[in-house]
């Protein structure tokens, strides 16, 4: 009964994660005249030294890193910011294997500086989904420009490496 319903909350969170910030975003962004699609690469560089981890409910553990998500493509720059993962194994277990060996939910919350679609532009972006054991990430980014740009792309990528994201973006 106690893995039903820890599985049950798993699924939410992770639908939660995935879908709803997407499907709401896309359907924002569909009804705008100026969206386009936006594709391209993105590399992820993780700052090791600044890991924090705290053992936490149901024998999981939270991981806090800061890091730098760096974007080619339609989307062009820099976001600089946080990442909290809550990674399936106990911190004892997680410290010692490498990104990826564990199944684990993350978001990473940052500002972003560059261009979307050409034109210049700065704000909130956030970069959130699962890591599957192994280390393939599926994960949703949304950037959010201080003045009206977007993008919400799915991204495919690996953890603590980055990989390619596709989806829709429009200019400020």
């Amino acid at each position: 009964m106690r893995t039903t319903r820890a599985r049950t909350i798993t699924s939410t969170l992770v639908a939660g994660l995935l879908l709803v910030p997407a499907t709401a975003a896309v359907a924002a962004a569909g009804t705008d005249a100026g969206a386009q699609r936006a594709e391209g690469s993105f590399v992820a560089s993780v700052d090791f030294p600044t890991l924090q981890a705290r053992d936490v409910r149901g024998n999981k553990c939270e991981f806090t890193v800061e890091g730098t998500l760096t974007f080619s493509g339609d989307v062009v720059g820099e976001a600089v910011g946080t990442t909290t993962a809550v990674i399936f194994a106990p911190c004892d277990d997680a410290l010692a294997s490498p990104p990826g060996t564990s199944f684990d939910v993350f978001r990473f919350e940052g500002v972003f500086s560059g261009e979307v679609l050409g034109d210049p532009t700065s704000g909130a972006l956030s970069y959130a989904g699962v890591t599957r054991v192994g280390g393939a990430i599926d994960a949703t980014v949304i950037l959010d420009g201080d003045d009206g740009a977007r993008a919400v792309v799915r991204a495919d990528a690996q953890v603590a490496v980055g990989g390619t994201y596709s989806g829709v973006a429009r200019r400020s």
